[in-house]
This record gives C-alpha cells, structure tokens and sequence, in this order.
C-alpha cells in the first residue's frame, strides 16, 4: 500500500474458490491522469487510466482514498467490455467503495475511475502587448493552480474549461501546457493561452455621462474567427497592458480581460491630451407649459441647445465618436448623422489634423404631463 498522503488506491479483490481465502491485490494508479479545471469552481473532474488485470468472471474492484477533497458520490469506474454492478460502501469502512466487476476473460483492461475533486484554486492571468499604432495587439494567458485537495496528482494532461461542473458551459479545448504533476500544497503556474495576433484599431471616444470634456482614447481588438479563441471563452482575469512606444520606454497598465467567442472588445488606453474638448451649452429655456386645474404647472419641456468644439493638435485626422445620454422621456434633435440605441445617441465627428470641428445637438426633456405616454 502507498504512503504518500492523498494518493488514491484501487484494489481488485479476486473471486476464488469457496475454501480459498480472497486474495487481495493492490494496483498501483500508473496511468495518466486528466484533469479538466474550471474557472467557475474549485472542483475540478479527475480521470485516472489505470491497466489491472482481472480474472474471468466475477471480481470485486475496491477504491480507496485518503484526500478530503474527493467527492464520494462522484466516484465511478468504467472499462471495456467490462460489466460493473452497482456501487457498495463496505460496512465499518471510511472513504472506501466497491463494486462487482464482470470481465469476459482473464487479462489485463483498462480501469478509467471518474471522479470530482475540490480544492484546486484557479487564478487566471493575461499579458498583451501593443506596439503604439499598430493594428494588431498579442495576447497571451496563464493560470495558476493551488492543489489544497490533500490528493497528489501525477503524470497529468490539464484542460481548462469555463463555467461550472456540469453547467454545460464551455468545452475543454484549451488545454494548460507545462502542468504535469500537481503535488498535494503545490503552487504552479502554467501558459493554457500561447502568444496569439489578434487585429485592433484604435478609437477616440467621448462619453457625455462620464467625461463629457475628455477624449478617450480606446483599442478595440477583433476575435478570430477560427481556431480555439474562435469557439471559446476566455476565464476573465487581471491582465497588463504593455505598450511600445517608438518616443520612450514602454507603459505598462493593468486592467481586466473579459473575452466572448466572436465578439469585439476594449481596452482603455486612457484620455488622449491632443485632442481639447468644449462643451457649450449655448441654451436653455422652458416651454410647452401645461396647468392643472389649480392652475399649478403640470407638465412642461426643457428645451438644452448644444455645441461641442474639438480642437486637434495631432498630425493625422480623428475620428471621434460622441456617446450623449438620451433618456426614454427625451427627444434628440441634431443634423449630424447619429444612431439611437440603448438610452443613448451615437454620433461621429471627423477632426483634421491640426484643426478644429464642432457639432450641434438639441436636447428636449419632456416633464410630468408632457411625458409621451
């Protein structure tokens, strides 16, 4: 029997003739063993490929363990062409199934034991690198693995799955490279996210309900289309922005990685000083008063003329996207070209380089009875 803490043991007990006494036979786990992680939970699901060779018929197959991470009700056991009955737990033993395995002949077969093991804490993590202007960005991904199972786990394959257990979340397409043992207490930390390209642009934004006198400037990286990032979610996680300036040394930021298969996403790059916003507000007066039968106001319109002004100091043209709040009980009224979405106006405005653009936008706020019903 192994004395290594953690260690599972799988035992066959053999049947033998009535005046024989039952023999039993230790077999030692030298199989390989997945382990499919999950960034949604500190179990992860371990699969244990272990040869025993058993005799034809009937023979009783026992497990055993000594980890408190192993989840008892999760333990099952499978083999080819193998006949495995129901699950016992033997009287007056802890941490121990068994069950009536039927092999077809006496050989040697392909014992898998499933089962789920808690303690395993993920901690994923990112790195991207963009060089000032370019249109691409590389991103790579790690995630550390804390083994707190009290089982130690040898000659693994990792995967990585998001989600949950169960939740039908994610598949295991990302496999984690460089794990290959997970000690009971270990700590290792492992790339599942090799150095990708990835197509991005960068955007000048202002944001009226956050920053209305601010430019900002923002990368929006483009997902593949094929490949593993193509299908998969990515865990999110903290990552470091690292940016190559061609002027100086590079600028390191952190901010947090949140990827959907398919769909774009952003990286603040922080406010752009050479493109200087006034915001005007050029009128504001009331109208459309309503009275009630006392002869109190009622309902009435807010009626806010705007101008927005943005001087260039760079040496190339800007295209700058305007995000205005407008609220459900609000009309817009602008000649420049927008989009209404989400209680919120999208417009556009070109800046030449070294010049200056403005944009003309009407608020209406409708109040108590001048609400559209």
């Amino acid at each position: 029997m192994s004395k290594r803490p953690g260690v599972l043991m799988i035992a066959i007990l053999m049947t033998l003739p009535a005046w024989s006494a039952p023999a039993l036979q230790q077999i030692a786990p030298d199989g390989s063993t997945e382990v499919t992680l999950y960034t949604g939970s500190a179990a992860a699901m371990v699969r244990q490929y272990t040869p025993v060779r058993l005799n034809a018929g009937a023979n009783t197959v026992s497990f055993g363990w000594t980890a408190d991470g192993v989840d008892a009700a999760s333990v099952t056991i499978a083999g080819d062409r193998l006949q495995v009955g129901p699950t016992i737990t033997p009287a007056g033993a802890e941490r121990t199934l068994q069950w009536a395995v039927t092999a077809p002949e006496a050989g040697e077969y392909a014992l898998t034991t499933t089962f789920l093991l808690n303690g395993l804490t993920l901690s994923p993590a990112y790195r991207m690198d963009w060089a000032e202007g370019a249109g691409v960005v590389r991103l790579r991904g790690w995630v550390g693995v804390l083994n707190e199972s009290g089982m130690g786990l040898e000659d693994v394959q990792a995967q990585l799955v998001v989600g949950r257990p169960g939740s039908g979340q994610g598949s295991p397409n990302l496999a984690i490279n460089g794990i290959s043992e997970l000690s009971a207490g270990m700590n290792v930390r492992a790339e599942f996210l090799p150095s990708t390209e990835l197509a991005a642009r960068t955007l000048y934004r202002i944001v009226s309900e956050t920053a209305p006198e601010r430019v900002m400037r923002v990368l929006e990286v483009q997902p593949p289309r094929d490949g593993a990032l193509g299908r998969e979610m990515l865990p999110p996680g903290p990552m470091h922005l690292v940016i190559g300036k061609a002027s100086g040394p590079d600028r390191i930021s952190m901010t947090t990685l949140s990827y959907e298969p398919g769909e774009e996403f952003e990286v603040a790059l922080g406010q752009e000083q050479a493109l200087v916003v006034e915001r005007r507000l050029m009128e504001r007066r009331k109208e459309q008063l309503e009275f009630d039968r006392l002869g109190q106001v009622s309902g009435f319109d807010t009626v806010e003329r705007y101008e927005l002004a943005v001087r260039s100091y760079l040496d190339r043209p800007a295209d700058i996207e305007i995000v205005e709040t407008v609220l459900e009980t609000w009309e817009m009224q602008t000649d420049a070209l927008h989009v209404l979405e989400d209680r919120e106006a999208i417009m556009r405005m070109d800046v030449p380089a070294g010049g200056e653009s403005t944009l003309g936008f009407t608020l209406v706020k409708h109040t108590g009875t001048r609400i559209p019903k």
